[in-house]
């Protein structure tokens, strides 16, 4: 992909314009607030590294809630429209998680 997350921010929310206080607001406030709901939304562990600038769901959804969060839209609104995509995101974790725990006790049902 070569982009970081930053820049794949910055495209999805249209900005053009090279700017300290646009980056800082970005990498300071919006994309950790976003990482942080994601994470919490789907249920990715926090012992989990996981890079957001990857192609998935996950990603889609970061950059989405970026979108509302720049446009100061309310939290409710990208829960609402995204409801699908983060029950989805959410299963795959479920199973990631019920995965891992059945490899450290294999006698789980």
């Amino acid at each position: 992909m070569g982009d970081g997350l930053l820049d794949q921010v910055k495209r999805k929310l249209r900005i053009t314009w090279d700017d300290p206080d646009t980056d800082e607001r970005l990498e300071g406030d919006i994309i950790p607030s976003a990482e942080a709901d994601i994470r919490f939304k789907v249920g990715i562990p926090d012992s989990v590294e996981f890079d957001f600038a990857e192609p998935g769901i996950e990603h889609r959804l970061l950059l989405a809630h970026c979108y509302y969060q720049w446009n100061d839209a309310d939290d409710d609104e990208f829960a609402d429209n995204y409801s699908g995509d983060i029950a989805v995101a959410r299963q795959k974790w479920e199973v990631t998680a019920f995965a891992e725990a059945k490899k450290q006790a294999p006698d789980l049902p």
